[in-house]
């Protein structure tokens, strides 16, 4: 049981309804939520007080690409132990939970149509998702990657992802919270072969090669290597009859195009990013005795000077092969903060992926050069910490723009490196990051299995900020993670919960992690 205290371990749905993960799916291409209204109540553990805990939820979904789903989590204190909270009393809703306008936000679980980054060939695809983000990036995830928007206790935001595919270009767009939209990022992307070779059709005087231009491509997977979204819903015509949607993690680092109907001239993109943090912290103002002042309803270190930090990069990839059990994609991209004299950073990585779409390895090395002043992965899962924070974490409180700034001049070479493994409805991730040095590791692993009809594990841990690797899995403040594990029981479902985030413990001068461990029943019907 000590391992299910670092992380969140949840229940799915009930009775005859399928399992779902809800700690780790990717955000903006996971798969929904069946249709259902439901209830989770029970108790929690928050440092070392106890509250109870009820959280009515509905979700539905319209056809096979646009869904919703809302909740009303509340927090009631049961019993207050030291230290006592000023003004504490049994059945008092939990004061970081609504305190602020962004808390009230907790309502929206998300709001989604379409699938992220997912490009079909002869089709304009599109997709919009708003809500819990887990997973936020944009292009390669050199600069924007794994971002949780709600890594605080004492703050949620909703996160927005968007986009916008064609055969010849398109754009995606990423925001930190619809409510304030701190931080964002817009990338454009262009297949200039593609483009070419249409113009060229446009003037040729051959109704040959207009046809054969219109018809050289085909139908293409999802990410996740999936069935078309028509033959998961039972639309396959060649079968009578239908079947239920199948539930898998999508990976974001794999096409898994059909390889005959993937001409040469459209695996060539190019891409622009642009990612900035409208208000970034510059310095932080404190009170008399060092510790940090608060703003009123905003749960955050109060500023004394803000400014715009923004990160542009160029990318580039072309998909070298893609055959039916081997694809590979090399890419390189070229990023820098502006604002930060020589600040700037070279990414050289490829995805590689062997196997079919039900049983695949995917690896992704990635070889990093930069500046010292330069940060890879700006925008990541730390940063709703690090806006004020730099990790490894401790008083008194650095931004991480500031941190920077005072970096010694000199270069830096390192790695980030991904695997992907998918057997089936199983999937796994690990990915490590290194610079050497001091402090200059960081640490992911992630994993969705479930077992049987009823059970389901899914969990990820991350660390960053730490010297050896020894300390990968060592509990502290520079690490967080959630899990989730699940047994249904006829038509309810017990569920043990425990999410290890952050909140801004003021008289200590930083902020903290901790656990929050919930014990669950959950229940409802589902339509």
């Amino acid at each position: 049981m000590k391992a299910i205290r670092y992380f969140a371990i949840s229940l799915a749905i009930f009775g005859s309804m399928p399992l779902f993960a809800q700690v780790w799916v990717p955000t903006g291409t996971e798969t929904r939520r069946p249709s259902a209204l439901q209830f989770d109540a029970g108790v929690n553990s928050y440092r070392g007080d106890y509250y109870g805990y009820i959280s009515p939820n509905i979700t539905y979904n319209h056809g096979n690409n646009f869904g919703y789903s809302f909740s009303l989590p509340v927090n009631t204190l049961l019993v207050d132990r030291d230290p006592l909270a000023e003004g504490a009393k049994t059945g008092k809703i939990r004061d970081i939970d609504y305190n602020s306008r962004n808390d009230y936000s907790r309502v929206l679980n998300y709001v989604s149509y379409g699938t992220y980054n997912q490009q079909v060939p002869g089709k304009v695809t599109y997709s919009f998702y708003t809500g819990k983000m887990i997973d936020g990036y944009i292009g390669h995830g050199t600069i924007v990657n794994k971002y949780q928007s709600s890594s605080r206790f004492d703050s949620y935001n909703p996160g927005v992802m968007a986009d916008l595919n064609t055969d010849y270009g398109g754009v995606q767009y990423f925001s930190n919270s619809v409510a304030t939209f701190d931080v964002n990022a817009a990338r454009v992307y262009i297949k200039p072969f593609a483009i070419y070779n249409k113009i060229r059709s446009l003037f040729s005087s051959s109704n040959e090669g207009i046809t054969y231009l219109m018809n050289i491509r085909g139908n293409v997977l999802d990410d996740s290597g999936r069935l078309s979204v028509e033959e998961e819903a039972g639309f396959d015509k060649t079968k009578p009859g239908s079947k239920q949607k199948e539930i898998r993690p999508i990976n974001k680092d794999s096409r898994m195009e059909i390889a005959e109907n993937d001409p040469w001239y459209n695996r060539l993109t190019l891409g622009f990013t642009n990612a900035w943090d409208r208000s970034a912290p510059m310095q932080i103002s404190y009170n008399s005795n060092g510790s940090p002042v608060t703003e009123k309803n905003l749960d955050n270190p109060k500023t004394s000077e803000t400014s715009k930090v923004s990160i542009e990069g160029f990318d580039a990839e072309y998909r070298l092969l893609n055959l039916p059990y081997l694809e590979l994609t090399p890419y390189m991209d070229v990023n820098k903060i502006k604002g930060l004299s020589n600040s700037q950073g070279t990414h050289y990585g490829a995805a590689l992926r062997l196997g079919t779409k039900d049983l695949n390895i995917i690896i992704k090395p990635e070889i990093r050069h930069m500046t010292a002043n330069y940060a890879p992965m700006y925008f990541d899962s730390f940063y709703e910490i690090e806006r004020f924070q730099s990790f490894p974490v401790g008083a008194p409180m650095r931004t991480k723009f500031d941190t920077l700034k005072t970096q010694p001049e000199g270069n830096i070479k390192g790695y980030y490196h991904t695997v992907y493994i998918n057997f089936f409805h199983l999937g796994f991730e690990f990915a490590m990051e290194d610079y050497g040095g001091k402090n200059n590791k960081r640490i992911f692993a992630a994993s969705y299995i479930p077992l049987g009809s009823s059970f389901l594990l899914s969990f990820y841990y991350t660390k960053k900020g730490y010297e050896s690797g020894g300390q990968a899995f060592q509990i502290d403040e520079n690490a967080q993670g959630a899990a989730e594990i699940s047994k249904s029981f006829g038509p309810v479902v017990i569920r043990i919960q425990n999410y290890r985030r952050y909140f801004l413990n003021s008289p200590e001068k930083t902020f903290q992690s901790t656990d929050e461990l919930r014990f669950l029943i959950s229940g409802g019907i589902s339509f």
